[in-house]
């Protein structure tokens, strides 16, 4: 990161500073007759060219003279690290990625987004435009700043990492996705996420379908393989092209959800019927298929099927129907 390698020139410019000026102070108690304070305070007037007093010994002025040789390209460069450090805007960057930070700190419920590829770029958008809160983790410092001018929240570094992982909130996220290209890298993001949070929900990517297995075995809910999905698209569009034409839309329409719930998570609504179901939901959230515990399918489903314990609710309904359904499904089974 580019403001990192400043920090790092800043400070090492600093050190060398310091370091030279506790050499040269050094120098002249070994050269000289004078007490340490004394010496430092001649070396600090040598660096500074003020020249009030001069050294009292010519031992003392042989250091002198090396000192103000050699100290005046330290000097130098250190001034002009401070000064590029303010003037280039640094030290405002420093400020804003601190703001970010404080940002991160006080989220709850977010998502954790692990590379800003085509993949990455297109799930922050979709994140974004229906006000989800996450954090984009990214290493190319070209995309990370591609991210941070469309505003979202960024952390540069590897989420291999525990610490990057920890500065981006895992404990406290819901769910995070994995997007990079190397399918090695997102296995082995998706086996420390696990590590950390063994209830996070993880969304993998990978390029080649032999890696879902090791994705699900490292602890990866879904596995995302973006040639098994284009080959099925296709297919679909040369067998039944009309079909494929309707199926488009729903990229027209990005404020239309199409998710799945399962009820086992609100156990109050066991043995009640798929009418008083959608009763309580109410009518902005169409049911469309029920998902068995055995895995049965039953396509629009008729009202009076009775909700079973571990099984799944198929519905659409509009951008944010999801968490209006969970807030309105967890008060009435509190009930």
């Amino acid at each position: 990161m580019a403001i990192s390698g400043s920090i790092r020139q800043l400070l090492l410019s600093v050190l060398l500073l310091v370091g030279l000026t506790f050499l040269g102070a050094l120098g002249l108690m070994v050269t000289g007759d004078d007490g340490f304070f004394r010496s430092l305070y001649l070396t600090v007037i040598i660096l500074t060219t003020v020249g009030m007093e001069a050294p009292t010994s010519d031992g003392q002025r042989v250091w002198a003279l090396l000192l103000m040789v050699g100290g005046v390209g330290v000097v130098i460069f250190a001034t002009g690290q401070m000064v590029s450090f303010v003037v280039e805007g640094h030290l405002k960057q420093l400020i804003g990625r601190r703001k970010v930070t404080d940002r991160i700190h006080k989220l709850n419920g977010h998502f954790i987004v692990v590379g800003f590829g085509r993949m990455g770029q297109a799930l922050c958008a979709t994140l974004a435009y229906r006000e989800q809160a996450f954090v984009l983790i990214e290493l190319d410092e070209r995309r990370l700043r591609n991210a941070e001018e469309l505003g979202y929240l960024c952390i540069e570094g590897n989420a291999m990492q525990d610490a990057i992982l920890g500065e981006a909130g895992v404990d406290r996220a819901q769910g995070l996705v994995t997007c990079l290209s190397d399918d090695a890298d997102n296995v082995l993001i998706t086996l420390t996420a696990r590590g950390m949070k063994p209830e996070l929900n993880i969304t993998a990517r990978c390029d080649e379908a032999g890696t879902e297995p090791k994705l699900r075995r490292a602890g990866a809910d879904r596995v995302i393989c973006p040639a098994v999905i284009g080959a099925a698209r296709a297919s679909d569009q040369l067998l039944n092209p009309q079909v494929d034409d309707m199926l488009e839309l729903d990229g027209l329409w990005p404020d239309l959800e199409l998710s799945r719930i399962s009820l086992s998570r609100f156990p109050g609504f066991t043995s009640r019927s798929l009418g008083e179901v959608q009763a309580i939901i109410g009518d902005r959230v169409i049911i469309a298929a029920l998902v068995r515990s055995d895995g049965t399918r039953i396509i629009h489903p008729k009202a009076d099927e009775v909700v079973q314990a571990d099984d799944q609710i198929v519905f659409i309904g509009d951008t944010g129907c999801v968490s209006r359904m969970v807030d309105v499904l967890s008060m009435s089974a509190a009930a």
